[in-house]
């Protein structure tokens, strides 16, 4: 268990009044070692300049809860260096095409990791940028890389669950849920969490693993393993996660399929002698892949851009 120590979460009084109580939706005052509502109803533990809202009545004892919260928490819990591999690099160029990390609201990601980059490198821009996890170890790790990194003062970090976000409503610009949704019980509920808490106008980044029967039977082993390690509860068609987002108030502006057969040819690139071939080769590989992003046969990965209603 990680001790109720360290510096004060409010780095950023901004950030900070954005907080709200999941179970009664009122304003959250912080002090150093609790989160308290306005009702003074409900309080809540804050660890390590983290404010933890997870207890009885938001995950209890679910068991998909306990194994993530176990798994992620060991995953994180040796998270030491800062580093942007070329993968999310990738992927902040694709967010930024998308325009969803540079915003005059802040950036929200909903299971941000141990990493942090996405907060960390929006706010590098210059935006507010909150990282929300069930994993407390990951956020650990995350805030103490923004320190490191130099923009503590414009980032702020949540241990909550994607299905109650414990964030005022219309008050984000943009959010992102990279592999997040195919973990959680209700994904309904935290697609419709996340268009809650996004202004009107404001876009979402989706990305969930791509159904079965679009993977090369090569893969599908692989795959059906790698879900039940990481304990994914189900897999996405384009359609049904565009229905979702429509019934939650997300509008689908793009739709891209990723993750074809070169990504595995793409994985060799590390055991090529010399840095910078490898380097160039893994790039090659990445536009390749890119390239094929309207291509569904062959896809692994699906990602949607959804934008909230007005």
């Amino acid at each position: 268990m990680l001790a109720a120590r360290g510096p004060s979460p409010v780095r950023n009084q901004a950030l900070a009044a954005l907080l709200r109580c999941p179970s009664c939706r009122t304003r959250i005052a912080l002090s150093d070692d609790r989160a308290v509502c306005k009702g003074a109803k409900h309080t809540f533990p804050v660890i390590r300049g983290i404010p933890v809202f997870l207890d009885d009545e938001t995950v209890g004892g679910d068991p998909q809860y306990v194994h993530q919260r176990r798994y992620f928490d060991a995953e994180f819990a040796d998270y030491d260096i800062y580093r942007l591999e070329n993968w999310r690099r990738s992927y902040l160029d694709r967010l930024g095409t998308g325009g969803l990390l540079d915003t005059e609201a802040p950036v929200l990601d909903v299971g941000v990791g141990g990493s942090g980059y996405t907060v960390i490198e929006a706010a590098r821009t210059g935006s507010l940028a909150v990282g929300c996890d069930l994993s407390l170890q990951a956020l650990v790790a995350a805030r103490r890389f923004a320190e490191s990194e130099g923009v503590a003062e414009r980032t702020f970090w949540v241990c909550c669950s994607a299905e109650r976000l414990p964030l005022a409503s219309a008050s984000f610009g943009s959010a992102l849920a990279v592999a997040v949704i195919e973990h959680v019980p209700d994904d309904h509920a935290a697609l419709a969490e996340i268009a809650r808490v996004l202004e009107p106008g404001g876009r979402c980044w989706v990305t969930v693993p791509h159904g079965l029967r679009n993977i090369p039977l090569v893969f599908r082993l692989p795959n059906r393993r790698h879900d039940r390690r990481l304990g994914h509860l189900r897999r996405y068609e384009a359609e049904s996660l565009v229905h979702d987002g429509g019934q939650a108030g997300l509008a689908a502006v793009d739709v891209q399929f990723t993750g074809h057969p070169v990504k595995a040819v793409q994985l060799g690139a590390t055991t090529i002698p010399g840095e910078p071939l490898g380097d160039r080769f893994w790039w090659w590989c990445e536009r390749r892949d890119l390239r094929r992003s309207t291509t569904r046969r062959g896809s692994m990965q699906l990602s949607v851009l959804f934008e909230r209603a007005a």
